[in-house]
């Protein structure tokens, strides 16, 4: 059987051999990539969908059982209500069919994938309504109407959290199944046996936004400074970098002191940081999940994050897995990031619980087995790969090609 699985990928951590290619950048999720690799292994053969704006012509990329599908992006997708990106999509997969097609993100991918007619399964990771109403802009209007037709037309969904599920409407609810995100069985494999925790807190978030709240981690981070004064912040994901909006906030309260604005970074290098962290912050007001935090848990390295933040609370176990705070309240994170500095005997219960929790319930054996089993479901039979287990040897064919019809 051939799975066809349609989404933001990062080709850089796929399992395959062509990691130092010289590669299109993609629009990118590590999550995809990880469920990409994970089906590999049980010995499916997968087509992966995704786009580039970085391509002129359609590419697919070939290796083993993997095959890539690189469709295009032209500049400003929104306003053309992404109908140029879909269709390329769709053509793509009309000339690489898969048997069975998992969508991530109620968008631009699954919609492509809904109009082929192939069965189809659509993630639901964000609810597009509760976004635009905390972002009212054009972007997001549009990415609301995408939804609406994407989850109007799709028969099955997948909630990534019972916090996404509780927030869609009856109708919605009733053909959607809860499957949790997941972490990798490789993301130990990342984890360096000599790693020393440096004397820093970290937070990663993609974007300076209201939701993602970094301005009250810098002022949390300036209370702390007080009682330690040694101890830095660094800021890793978009708008963190040099010169990022997070920098000209810093900048503009007097709060840069002890605070490193890296910015964007390779998946495996924000990975070490986690580790070598000593505590990850986590503001966000909000979160459909929060991989990051996860991340950390398997990393070893204890997180706060916020008491209402979504499925935050669930993720750490309501305290248990790892510390909840008030994340509107700059002195309510200084005062948990600071108990767990002060603490070693905390320090360590949080540790091992946060692992223990996130191996228990987040694995992607666990998880996995979830989406096949639901897959077979959808076809009326069980899923079975029908190939050898995947190895990287093989043949690797490079095409820019034309699509189909």
């Amino acid at each position: 059987m051939t799975i066809g699985v349609a989404g933001p990928v990062n080709l850089q951590i796929l399992d395959w051999d062509l990691k130092d290619t010289n590669l299109p950048a993609t629009n990118s999720f590590p999550l995809t990539s990880h469920f990409i690799n994970a089906l590999l292994k049980r010995g499916f053969k997968v087509i992966a969908y995704t786009n580039s704006t970085e391509i002129e012509e359609p590419m697919v990329l070939e290796r083993g059982n993997l095959k890539v599908c690189i469709s295009r992006q032209k500049p400003q997708p929104g306003r053309r209500f992404f109908l140029y990106e879909v269709e390329d999509l769709r053509k793509m997969m009309a000339a690489h069919p898969a048997d069975f097609i998992s969508a991530f993100w109620s968008y631009e991918f699954a919609w492509a994938a809904l109009k082929t007619g192939k069965p189809t399964v659509v993630s639901l990771h964000d609810v597009a309504f509760q976004i635009l109403r905390k972002i009212p802009d054009m972007f997001r209007l549009v990415r609301w109407m995408i939804n609406y037709i994407v989850v109007s037309k799709a028969d099955f969904l997948l909630a990534n959290s019972s916090y996404t599920y509780n927030q869609l409407d009856r109708k919605t609810k009733s053909k959607t199944r809860i499957i949790d995100n997941f972490y990798p069985s490789t993301l130990e494999q990342r984890l360096s046996a000599n790693a020393q925790k440096g004397n820093y807190i970290i937070t990663v978030a993609q974007g300076f936004t209201h939701r993602k709240n970094i301005e009250t981690g810098i002022q949390a981070f300036a209370i702390l400074r007080k009682r330690f004064p040694d101890l830095e912040y660094y800021l890793v994901g978009v708008d963190s970098e040099e010169g990022g909006l997070a920098q000209q906030y810093a900048q503009k309260h007097n709060l840069t002191d002890g605070i490193r604005f890296i910015g964007p970074l390779p998946y495996d290098e924000v990975f070490r940081l986690i580790q070598n962290a000593r505590v990850l912050l986590h503001p966000s007001r909000e979160e459909s999940f929060g991989m990051v935090l996860l991340e950390a848990m398997i990393a070893r390295t204890p997180v706060v994050g916020g008491k209402d933040s979504g499925y935050i609370p669930h993720l750490l176990n309501y305290g248990k897995a790892g510390l909840l705070c008030d994340v509107n309240s700059p002195d309510s994170m200084a005062t948990e990031v600071g108990r767990i500095l002060s603490d070693e005997e905390l320090y360590q219960s949080l540790v091992k619980a946060g692992y223990t929790y996130a191996e228990d319930n987040f694995s992607e054996d666990v998880i996995v087995d979830q989406h096949l089993k639901y897959y077979g479901e959808i076809l009326g039979k069980p899923v079975q790969p029908g190939f050898p287990l995947h190895e990287p040897e093989g043949t690797f064919r490079r095409n820019t090609i034309p699509t189909a019809k």
